[in-house]
């Protein structure tokens, strides 16, 4: 393969800038440009070692560096690899790189060092894919399970299950060639009962995709109730800032705000929503109708309640319609002394308006949606979400056709199928088309 350059720390003025070159002519490449303060040319220098010196062009100094020299294959890449760190100005860090691509390297496409990594055997397809998890990580949560699964604790779950399944594979071979002695665990009960307990293992990293991605990519939050409930004062204390109008005029709110929240390791798309009611008004009509079209895309729901005037029979209408996982905030408690009835949802007692703290709307986050932060390996992107229950859906199989009373040696085809979407995960047998999809959604440069 060709060597590769692209500059890796984020276009934009700053105090330093770092550019990666790796492969077969990388330390040649950049030994054309670079002249060290101590005389030591980059061939001489071992591995994991860096040297102080001048980028140079045809006798003209362009800056000064720091170089740091990894060797094959205990590199990043497996393979051999120059980093520069440069002053971070836009054009001295794009002049350097201009200066490789005329010695002889070759533009790094998207994602194209880390590709290298999982060619050459540095990491695994899901590992390659938690660095992409890493650098957009906003929070502990996030970052905590891109670690994991950097670490490959997810990889060594999917290697394990899939090694049982072989286990399996293998009793189902030796049975077919010595058919009067059946393996104790192709005994069908003790069979199925394996199977099953890899297929709750499966549903269970399947279901917790969800909880993934909202650690990813936020909640999907709608904030409802009937006008001049407090909806706007919920807003403007979730936001720390007011970001919507505040009246004692109900129907003031007629458009969708929208505002992105954090509440601990908890990210909240967050839209505020016109008051919900009859009305003949015809502009707030529109803003109702927009409500309810934010409720069905919806994930969550926050639905205020004036705890002055109670639930009505309207409140409970429109909870009817809201998602499972719903928090009612009984509102305005600085008002009344009035406890809120028995509700379908969890409820949060406060006064917005002078409620400082976020430590009771995290408590009631944590009970509805679980807890965030968990040494349990998820999976992280729909490419895995997609063979967790490819792999479950081949093992469901395999417990039919044991429950139908099937010849056992029909089982294999199923096992098979499953050992290979579990395998995919971590990379095994996967096509290049699967390979370059994945890589193209990396930032050029890593």
């Amino acid at each position: 393969m060709h060597t590769i350059a692209a500059i890796s720390t984020p276009e934009a003025p700053g105090g330093i800038a770092m550019i990666r070159i790796s492969g077969e002519q990388a330390i040649q490449i950049a030994e054309h440009i670079f002249v060290s303060y101590n005389h030591l040319t980059i061939s001489e220098m071992a591995g994991y070692t860096c040297a102080y010196g001048n980028i140079v062009d045809k006798g003209e100094r362009i800056d000064d560096v720091v170089l740091t020299v990894f060797r094959a294959p205990h590199s990043f890449t497996g393979e051999d690899t120059v980093e520069i760190t440069c002053h971070g100005g836009l054009y001295v860090s794009k002049r350097i790189l201009r200066l490789l691509f005329q010695n002889g390297a070759k533009p790094a496409e998207a994602g194209e060092f880390t590709k290298r990594a999982f060619l050459n055997g540095k990491m695994s397809l899901s590992q390659a894919e938690s660095v992409m998890d890493i650098i957009s990580a906003d929070g502990e949560a996030a970052l905590k399970q891109a670690n994991l699964a950097k670490d490959g604790y997810l990889g060594k779950q999917m290697s394990g299950i899939a090694d049982r399944l072989v286990d399996f594979m293998s009793a189902l071979a030796y049975w077919m060639d010595d058919a009067e002695e059946c393996p104790p665990e192709l005994e069908r009960d003790t069979l199925s009962a394996s199977l099953n307990e890899i297929k709750q293992q499966l549903d269970q990293l399947a279901a917790d995709y969800q909880n993934g991605r909202i650690i990813r990519e936020g909640i999907r939050t709608v904030l409802l109730g009937r006008p001049n409930a407090g909806k706007s004062s919920v807003m403007n204390w979730l936001c720390g800032t007011d970001r919507s109008i505040v009246t004692d005029i109900a129907g003031t709110t007629r458009d969708i705000v929208t505002e992105q929240v954090k509440i601990g390791e908890y990210t909240l798309l967050l839209s505020d929503t016109a008051g919900l009611r009859e009305t003949d008004h015809q502009i707030e009509q529109i803003g109702i109708r927009q409500a309810y079209q934010e409720l069905e895309n919806s994930e969550f729901a926050l639905y205020v309640i004036d705890a002055n005037e109670g639930i009505t029979q309207e409140d409970r209408d429109i909870l009817g319609k809201c998602p499972k996982k719903t928090l009612i905030i009984w509102n305005k408690t600085d008002l009344t002394g009035s406890e809120p009835p028995d509700l379908p949802f969890p409820v949060l007692m406060m006064a917005a308006i002078e409620n400082p703290s976020f430590n009771g709307l995290l408590q009631c986050l944590r009970g509805i949606f679980g807890e965030a932060v968990t040494n349990r390996p998820q999976i992280m992107n729909e490419r895995q979400h997609c063979l967790i229950e490819s792999a479950s859906a081949s093992i469901h199989e395999a417990l039919k056709l044991i429950a139908d009373g099937s010849e056992l040696d029909i089982l294999y085809t199923s096992l098979e199928d499953a050992v290979k979407s579990l395998r995919e995960i971590n990379g095994t047998n996967v096509d290049e088309d699967v390979i370059n999809g994945v890589f193209s959604k990396f930032c050029v440069g890593k």
